[in-house]
């Protein structure tokens, strides 16, 4: 050890020593390594610390996995609802946040409102009509802090993981900070992340090698913690590839199967209660990088439509309808994933005779300045593009 540490550090070090919780013990040891000395008789000191942080770690994460396997699956299996219409929207919020006024403003439904706790007990399904396609809206109970870890929070969380996009619901007549302090835990603790990049870190198992690690340099740290970690869970070979700048955080949920990355929003409630326009600015300046913010009132209905095709542009889709030369399109377009190419919309008509025997295709794009042109199976695709598929 050397001796010109600061007492800072040396008091540090004590309150670490002495911690006994795991959990707590890898705060105490960052904290550390934070107020450890930069000169070179540290080195090895460091090098220590370091690799006994990323042996905690291991060895948290293995109690964790040990405990979701305890728990089973059986919460998630009895919370699957089967998606419909053109995708799937979660509304998550705490209790009387305004989930359930949300859907009755945009559909046919007629959910109990109520100034009480858990007005919705299971997750509820509604449908709303978005021009010439369906939405399916999906209500998940009011959350609380512990929510995931109750028999009614697994099978909500269960459909959460699922879905294709979350609306977070906010009210802007409660703190906003307590809101969306619950929320974002209860997601997290379920491993479900929003908004998040998935493709920063590749895993690839494998049967030979050792531990293969590509795009150090995209480590937001020490790489050393990346393979004393594969060394702690005794994972022998393995190709880690980081491809973009990425966290400890990001390589462990890499490596777990179980993580669901979901696309989010946020729609904050009671636009039009006193207070709300200085919560609502509160909200931006909190989370607006991370999520785009759409504030409505059901009561006045401000902003509905344009929370509708918020949602619609979260669930990264397209329509593309079908034309039969010499007639008008039809009415009810294919839904595709956005990205989607000819080819895609044309094995949804009918593989074998436009995809096997395809012969050309011709796609009126009103918006663009060639209104029609001739195209082949790669093509990309755009959203409300006129399609005419041609055969051999």
């Amino acid at each position: 050890m050397p001796t010109n540490v600061t007492p800072e550090f040396d008091k540090q070090r004590q309150i670490y020593e002495d911690t006994e919780d795991l959990a707590q013990r890898i705060v105490e040891l960052e904290k550390l390594l934070s107020l450890a000395p930069r000169h070179k008789g540290a080195e090895r000191m460091v090098g220590d610390y370091r690799k006994k942080l990323a042996q905690l770690k291991a060895k948290v994460e293995k109690q964790r996995e040990q405990e979701r396997t305890r728990k089973g699956t059986r919460g998630a299996e009895e919370g699957v609802i089967r998606k419909e219409g053109a995708g799937q929207v979660c509304l998550l919020g705490v209790t009387n946040s305004g989930k359930s006024t949300i859907i009755n403003s945009v559909t046919n439904a007629e959910l109990d409102v109520g100034d009480y706790p858990f007005t919705t007990p299971i997750p509820t399904p509604a449908m709303l009509i978005l021009e010439d396609i369906n939405i399916q809206l999906v209500e998940i109970p009011g959350l609380f802090k512990g929510f995931r870890e109750s028999g009614m929070g697994r099978q909500a969380l269960a459909v959460a993981r699922n879905t294709d996009c979350i609306a977070l619901v906010v009210d802007l007549s409660q703190d906003i900070d307590m809101q969306m302090g619950i929320i974002l835990s209860e997601l997290d603790g379920a491993r479900v992340r929003l908004n998040r990049e998935q493709s920063a870190v590749r895993i690839e198992r494998v049967g030979l090698g050792g531990h293969m690690i590509y795009g150090a340099q995209n480590y937001q740290g020490d790489i050393e913690e990346v393979k004393e970690y594969l060394r702690a869970r005794r994972i022998s070979n393995i190709i880690v590839r980081l491809q973009k700048p990425a966290t400890f955080e990001q390589l462990v949920d890499a490596m777990d199967a179980s993580v669901a990355y979901v696309r989010a929003l946020v729609i904050a409630t009671k636009g039009d209660v006193p207070g709300s326009e200085d919560r609502f600015a509160e909200l931006t300046e909190k989370y607006g990088k991370r999520f785009e913010i759409f504030p409505i009132s059901a009561k006045t209905g401000e902003n509905l439509d344009g929370m509708k095709w918020a949602l619609y542009d979260h669930l990264d889709i397209l329509r593309v309808y079908t034309k039969i030369p010499g007639k008008k399109r039809e009415d009810k377009p294919i839904v595709l994933p956005e990205g989607a190419i000819v080819e895609d919309a044309a094995a949804k008509v009918h593989k074998e005779l436009f995809v096997e025997r395809f012969r050309a295709a011709v796609i009126f794009r009103a918006n663009d300045k060639i209104k029609r042109r001739q195209v082949g199976l790669s093509y990309p695709l755009e959203d409300g593009d006129i399609l005419q598929l041609m055969s051999r």
